[in-house]
């Protein structure tokens, strides 16, 4: 196998359970990424990027997979570290062409986007006036869909502009004290004529630095699928605590749940469980793809549990930060 790993145009590096390099192909002896004569050094005296030392020191500490990418010169490889009967591997992948046409798209998808807005706007502020000047009830109604389909193509559009700018790498934190019971009861008050009970379990006072902007999306897109899947007169909690590393923001319902071959694919973009479900509560498909780059952005991640049929349950890690 070691030998067949020398003809391949990609990285490999194999530890001992001790941290001890015991392999390292041609390609990866290349990158840079190395002192000289790695074999029988520990990790951390073999390896020279800090990065790399730092994501295999938890690796080997935790026995869990784990993945990030770096950047070398001009070119950005993506690194996955992972634990076998051998020890400890490390893959390296040159993503350069990968990163670059994400690069392209997303920079095509937010120009589309913000050319499409102002036209939008114009074009639900005719039918809006036309629906007020009208008298037909028959043509009132068709002019009703199309203002609700309007408005649809509306919130499309700006979460697209959201996610791209978020995707971007380059969108900022305004970082600053949040009372987090107070956001989210400004979240309720957006849902009270649903038939659901909204609970704000969030104690007096929770205090957390992050962006409030930010945070108000990632809570509300996550209050919002709450509701709008769940079962009538069921429930939505939202509660919060801290363990001293992390501020764990937990969002459960009690609604219709989400199967477990779905839940892999849920945060990539415009990926529906339930289809023909989301198309008529007016979903975007790009919800859950926003939380999960808000949290990333702050350096946390979001995780889900769910059981078809009984509801879901997604929690927020945020890092706990000084203003």
């Amino acid at each position: 196998m070691l030998d067949l790993l020398e003809y391949l145009e990609e990285g490999y590096i194999l530890l001992e359970h001790n941290g001890r390099v015991a392999y390292v192909n041609r390609y990866a002896s290349k990158l840079g990424i190395l002192r000289d004569n790695p074999i029988g050094k520990f990790y951390y005296e073999a390896i020279n990027n800090l990065t790399l030392v730092s994501l295999l020191s938890e690796l080997i500490q935790t026995k869990k997979k784990s993945e990030t990418e770096i950047v070398l010169g001009e070119k950005t490889y993506r690194i996955k570290a992972f634990p076998s009967v051998q020890g400890f591997w490390i893959r390296i992948e040159d993503i350069t062409r990968y990163v670059a046409y994400e690069k392209s798209k997303r920079e095509f998808v937010a120009n589309a986007s913000h050319e499409l807005r102002t036209p939008l706007s114009v074009i639900l502020g005719i039918l809006e006036t036309l629906y007020e000047e009208e008298n037909s009830q028959e043509k009132k109604a068709l002019i009703e869909k199309a203002i609700r389909r309007a408005k649809a193509m509306q919130n499309l559009v700006e979460d697209l502009l959201i996610l791209a700018r978020l995707e971007s790498r380059e969108e900022k934190l305004i970082l600053e004290s949040i009372d987090l019971r107070q956001l989210v009861e400004e979240i309720f008050d957006m849902y009270t004529d649903f038939p659901v009970k909204l609970i704000n379990s969030v104690q007096e006072n929770y205090t957390l630095v992050a962006d409030r902007k930010k945070l108000f999306t990632l809570l509300k897109n996550l209050v919002d699928n709450a509701v709008k899947y769940n079962k009538e007169e069921g429930l939505v909690e939202v509660k919060a605590y801290s363990d001293g590393t992390w501020h764990k923001i937990e969002v459960k319902d009690t609604g219709i749940g989400i199967p477990r071959v779905h839940l892999p694919f849920i945060f990539e973009r415009f990926y529906r469980a339930d289809p023909s479900r989301s198309r008529d509560l007016g979903g975007t498909g790009l919800g859950l793809s926003i939380v999960k780059h808000i949290a990333l952005l702050h350096g946390g991640k979001v995780e889900v549990e769910s059981k078809e049929g009984e509801g879901s349950l997604f929690r927020v890690y945020l890092p706990i930060l000084s203003e």
